[in-house]
């Protein structure tokens, strides 16, 4: 018997924050692509979720707890990641990239991208996308036909791709991550446009655009369509999707996705799209395969994605800081062994430190302090709603 896919989820968000964690301590290669599996399984756990909701609801208070998981946490991430950026980096750009964070308004900002905690443009994305997220799943309600389901998928798709153009084309848009590529021993001479002159910090200017949801709706979409044929017909969804053949094919266009990467700038309209289709098809199958053949490992990874949140929230300044210190210590022309006991030195005590941390983080999330938090910021959130819960509640479009 096939196990419920929800029951696989935990071990393909663990996969994806090891790759990103270890891609953030060092790069080069394509761990950055296992932030797709969070934006295709975020959007497949909030549709089923809703899915299965045995009456209506409110949208606001579905918001408001939503940013009750999301917010506190990262807000104590972002405070007490200042001093290692401010080592890192210098005071005023940690000054200035913290009050961006805090609110919220790093990705507009290209010049105050990136550093040692780059990792946090996901969080305004995601946010991006949970206001999406209503407007969505009514238009899914409205539309419940496989044809319905198909057609939204499709109009988002369009979406990304006519977006992702106008920021590659006329934004000089640089697609997240995509200098990393596939792996480092494959050159390419595919670089952004640099058409246009900086101007106010790069707003909106190479990888800023890249931050909003709009640049990543249809894989979005693609894991909310995934999850309410999971609610509406679950035998279905698990003959179709959890199968060895599919997980091959999933496999290949993730590598057919990779060498979008280096097919020409027209090719980055398509990348992410393409590479979290295939991922999420090979990865899932992978943590089937795990759970059967490999239980102990399975459970361990599971474990590991659990904690996710609290992982990425934490990780990116100790990869940082680590491989910095390595390079000040190390002899000029240091001896395999050295070099590889050094290394695993380090990457133990980079690992051992972001575990330290995101128990911190989730103790954190699991004391009374962000639901007060949340209470105290309500009525701002409920303001600051205002335009999107005619969008929420709209019923002739």
């Amino acid at each position: 018997m096939k196990p419920n896919v929800l029951n696989l989820t935990d071990f393909c968000k663990g996969l994806a924050i090891a790759l990103v964690v270890l891609v953030h301590y060092r790069g080069g290669w394509f761990g950055w692509q296992g932030v797709h599996i969070f934006i295709v399984l975020s959007g497949l756990g909030l549709a089923y979720s809703c899915a299965k909701q045995p009456q209506t609801f409110s949208w606001v208070d579905w918001f408001i707890r939503r940013m009750r998981r999301v917010l506190p946490v990262y807000w104590i991430a972002v405070i007490f990641s200042f001093p290692l950026l401010a080592y890192l980096t210098t005071l005023n750009f940690a000054v200035t990239r913290t009050i961006l964070d805090f609110f919220l308004l790093t990705n507009v900002f290209e010049d105050f991208r990136g550093e040692a905690t780059g990792a946090f443009w996901y969080i305004p994305f995601i946010i991006g996308a949970y206001l999406l997220f209503p407007i969505l799943y009514n238009r899914f309600q409205k539309y419940s036909t496989w044809q319905g389901y198909s057609i939204i998928l499709l109009i988002t798709i369009a979406i990304e791709f006519i977006y992702r153009g106008i920021a590659i084309y006329y934004l000089d848009g640089l697609p997240i991550a995509h200098t990393d590529k596939f792996l480092d021993i494959f050159p390419t001479t595919v670089k952004a446009l640099n058409h246009y002159p900086d101007w106010f910090f790069g707003f909106f200017q190479r990888r800023s655009p890249f931050g909003f949801i709009l640049a990543r709706i249809g894989e979005f979409t693609l894991g909310m369509v995934a999850g309410l044929v999971l609610a509406k017909n679950s035998n279905l969804f698990h003959k179709i999707i959890i199968n060895p053949y599919m997980g091959w094919l999933g496999f290949l266009i993730w590598l057919g996705g990779q060498s979008l990467l280096y097919s020409g700038l027209w090719g980055w309209i398509f990348t992410d799209f393409v590479i979290a289709l295939g991922m999420i098809l090979w990865i899932i199958n992978l943590a089937d395969f795990t759970h059967k053949k490999i239980p102990l490992l399975f459970k361990a990874v599971s474990l590991i994605g659990i904690w996710s949140y609290y992982i990425y929230l934490t990780h990116q300044p100790f990869t940082r800081l680590f491989p910095q210190i390595k390079h000040y210590i190390m002899p000029h022309d240091p001896n395999l062994l050295t070099d590889l006991l050094t290394e695993f030195l380090f990457l133990g005590t980079t690992l051992v430190t972001i575990y330290f941390a995101s128990d911190l983080a989730r103790r954190f999330d699991q004391s009374k302090i962000p639901s007060k938090m949340i209470v105290q910021f309500t009525p701002m959130l409920n303001y600051l709603l205002a335009a999107f819960k005619k969008l929420w509640f709209a019923k002739n479009w």
